[in-house]
Parts: C-alpha cells; structure tokens; sequence
C-alpha cells in the first residue's frame, strides 16, 4: 500500500496572536486507509487539514502526494490534487437539487448556452447508485434531513474524483442513529480504496473508525498509534498528557417544587405546514434541576431552542417565568427578564467572530465599555479562557469561543439558562469543563434547560429526559430510574409511541 500524502516538517505560526499553531509536523496517510487526528481544542488539528485542503499556507514544510511535492495554494488546487473536504457547515444551496448542487460550477452545458439538466440528473444519479445512497438526484436539498445533507457533501467530493476526503467533525449535528449511518458511509468510501483523515472529539469515534491515529498537542505531534492498541481511557490520556480525566457526574437528588419556568399547550405551525413544529408542548423545569431534550434532527428540538432564544414565536400556548407570562416577549427582553442563552451555533448566533475577545465578553455591560480590558482579563483568568482580550473571537479554539459564552452568559443569568449542544466539537478537557459549570449551577439551585444530540451527555447530567418526535413530547424519562440508549432511541425513532 503506497503512501498517498506526505507531510514533511508542516510548521505554520500565527504572528498576529503569537501562537504557533503547527511545529515540524511529519506524517503519512494511505490509501483505503482511515486516519484519526486527536487532540485537545487548539491543538493544531484545524490547522493542519486546512493547510492540506490549500485555506491555509504553512510557513515552512512541504506537502508530497504520490512521492511528488505538491504546491497547495488555494482549496481549488487541493480540488485539482484530488483533495476533498466535508465541513462541519456545510455550503449547499436550500433551494437547489441534490444534482444542482453537486454539479455547482462543473455542469454540462446543451448547445454551448444552457446547463444541461437531464445529463446532470442521469450524471449525478449514477453516483449516487454507485455507492448504494437512498438519495433521489431530482430531491431539493431543504427536503433532507442533516444526514443526507452530509452525504451531498460527501457526494460532492466524489463528483469531483476526490481521493483522499478530510472529515471535519462529521457527528457533530447528527443523531446517535444517524451518525451510525455516516460511519457505514465512511467505511464503504475505505473499501472503494479512498483515504480518509478524520477529526474528531469523540473518543469512541476515533476508536470505532480509525485504522491510524495521530496525537498532537500544542501544535506538535506527539504520537501515532495504531486505533486497536488504545482504548478511550488511554487516547484521552495521550490527549492531555497526564494521568488527571476528570469525570462528573450528575447528582440526582429530590428536586425542588419550585417552578422557574413552564410551557402550556405550546404549539407552533407555520401557516403552509399540515404539521406543526411544535405540538402541544407542556413542560417544567424547577429550581436546582437539569431538564434534558433530545431528538433525531428535524423533529422539533432546534425549533424549541429557537422559541426559548426568543428567535420564533409560538402560534398559541404560553410560556411562564416565575408566574410572569413571557410569551410574546423578543429576545432583547427575554434577556433583561432573566434568560441566559448558550445557543447551539457559537459562531453564528453565540458570538462575533470579527470583535475582540473582550467585546464578547462584556456585550451584557455596555456601560462598561471603559473597563472591557480589565473585565475581560478577570473573566479570562476566572474560566481559563486561552486567548487575549485583544484577540479577535474567530481566532480562538471552538472550546475557548465556548468557554467564553459561557463566561458572559453565567455571569449574566438570574435563575435559568438554556445549553444547547453546549460541547458540540469539543476536546475532552473543554467538554468536562462545561459539565462542571453546568453542575455548579445546579448545586446553586438554577434551573437547567439541556438540549443535545449527545445522549452520553444527555443521561449524564439530566434529572428528567424530555423525548421529541414530529413536534411533541414523546416520553419523559426520570434518570433517578436507569434508563438505557437504546430505550431513548426507541422514542426518538417513534418506536415506543402508541
């Protein structure tokens, strides 16, 4: 088995925050061969496959495919190099057709003038076949789930004769099911001979997929191993390089009768739907108590992330805090009510990615633009945040742009907030760090709404397990009483459902 991409000695510093992202890394990946890179947030993962997909130039090192140095400028030469890459956001048109946006910028064209629709339907179908997807060419992409989305990536790739496929963060949206569904994608890509380079925070993952595994650590690469010589606990180790995992879990006692916050007969239909995105949603949450919700994508639990932000409003129903109706209220006064809110997007919705650290941290305190540098530095210190106050947000690490939402919004919460997908993309270490925070607020008697698509994190920190299927609540679990995966899966497929 020949190796198809070499890097040799990849060092890329960042002069503008100081920080040396990459320092002589060295590595090779094979072809029908999946290859993990593991390591904390910040520790160059990010880096590296951006400069092998040409978004990022290294500052020194070279890159080889089959035994050739190959100059790797822009991701349209990584794309011509047979190079392909699956973002965790993917870049696909809402309205356009799988085939459409597959075809993007490469369509066959009738008469020299028109795309030629049919031959890119029969094209892109042919592909679709060839690898055994239950996907329809003709199909608009609004009308897929987020799993099938991730395969017109992946599609998109191919269409593109990629031979080696970057996966970055692939699980990081998808159900417990549907993830299962990618990991048989990616094994049928390894048998068709592709080399696959995968990055992920999922312990289980790595092991599950892997056939190589590469550790890096503060931008050096300290280990390669072989996936079946390692288990969980000894991956995490190498990853932090110590002895010291931190485990939390939950603390399941008599919850308070208090109530913080209720939904009524919540429902939520826009006027061209037959079927509400919410129906008849009835919930409470009490002081001291982690509420957890769960779901397969497309079932109502980012509707119900955007009703708790203030971003839609509820078609009928009523939502009640601390015996004060808050229903109709927008999202700038649901925060001077009391809502602290760690939404699921952290680029998009949680920060700005253009402002600086500290702007982000204090845009609860605008009356304190004054002392932003000295709050910041306190908020910094408080939550070990890695980066400057004069950082600009997009710069930093996914778990320090999460550290510091969660820095702003703690310090800004009176009784409740919202987490949703709170360590979506995280190391180990970010993600025990935020259930630690979580856990904090329960023992100082908060009320916890927990939406996630983890269900290790789900029944790790809940009190009470709220099941979403076709817009309603399809059980309640108590986690006082054992409750396993697969009977939570149960629900969220609609199997358990009379």
């Amino acid at each position: 088995m020949n190796d198809k991409l070499e890097l040799n000695n990849i060092t890329k510093l960042y002069k503008n925050v100081g920080v040396k992202a990459l320092n002589n890394v060295s590595a090779t990946f094979k072809m029908g061969e999946i290859t993990s890179i593991a390591g904390e947030n910040g520790a160059g993962k990010s880096t590296l496959v951006k400069i092998i997909f040409g978004i990022v130039s290294p500052d020194s090192g070279f890159i080889k495919l089959n035994g050739k140095e190959a100059h790797i400028h822009s991701s349209q030469d990584a794309i011509k190099h047979k190079i392909g890459m699956v973002f965790q956001h993917f870049k696909l048109i809402e309205e356009f057709t799988i085939a459409q946006n597959i075809a993007l910028g490469r369509a066959k064209k009738k008469h020299l003038l028109f795309t030629d629709l049919e031959a890119i339907n029969n094209e892109v179908q042919a592909l679709i076949d060839k690898y055994e997807f239950k996907l329809k060419a003709t199909t608009l992409v609004k009308n897929l789930s987020t799993s099938d989305k991730q395969i017109v990536e992946i599609l998109k790739m191919l269409y593109r004769e990629a031979e080696i496929l970057i996966f970055d963060e692939p699980t990081a949206s998808l159900s417990e099911g549907e993830a299962k569904k990618l990991f048989k994608t990616i094994n049928k890509l390894k048998s068709k001979n592709k080399c696959i380079i995968l990055i992920t925070h999922k312990l289980k993952e790595i092991i599950k997929l892997s056939d190589k595994i590469l550790i890096l650590r503060k931008g050096n690469l300290v280990g390669k191993y072989q996936a079946k010589d390692l288990d969980q606990e000894s991956l995490a180790k190498l990853m932090l390089g110590d002895d010291t995992l931190i485990n939390h879990d939950a603390i399941h006692e008599k919850l308070s009768n208090e109530t913080i916050l209720e939904f009524k007969n919540v429902t939520l239909k826009k006027h061209y739907q037959a079927q509400p995105l919410l129906n008849d949603i009835n919930f409470t949450v009490h002081k001291g108590e982690i509420l957890g919700f769960c779901a397969v994508s497309g079932n109502g639990k980012g509707v119900l992330e955007a009703v708790l932000g203030g971003m839609m409003k509820v078609s009928s129903g009523s939502i009640i805090y601390n015996s004060k109706d808050i229903t109709r209220l927008q999202a700038s006064e649901l925060r001077k009510n009391g809502l602290a809110f760690v939404p699921s997007d952290r680029n998009f919705y949680g920060s700005a990615l253009q402002a600086t650290l500290s702007e982000n941290l204090i845009i609860n305190k605008r009356d304190s633009l004054k002392q932003k540098n000295k709050i910041a530095k306190n908020f910094i210190s408080k939550y070990n945040i890695k980066g400057l106050s004069h950082q600009k947000m997009g710069t930093l690490s996914g778990g320090n742009i999460q550290k510091a939402i969660v820095a702003r919004e703690i310090d800004n919460m009176k009784d409740y907030i919202v987490f949703s997908n709170p360590t979506w993309g995280l190391d180990i270490n970010s993600t025990n760090y935020i259930h630690s925070k979580i856990l904090e607020l329960k023992q100082q008697k908060k009320a916890i709404i927990l939406l996630s698509s983890d269900l290790d994190e789900i029944i790790k920190l809940s009190d009470n397990i709220n099941i979403i299927f076709e817009g309603k609540i399809a059980k309640t679990f108590n986690n006082n009483i054992p409750v396993s995966k697969k009977e939570i899966g149960k629900y969220m497929l609609g199997k358990g459902i009379k």
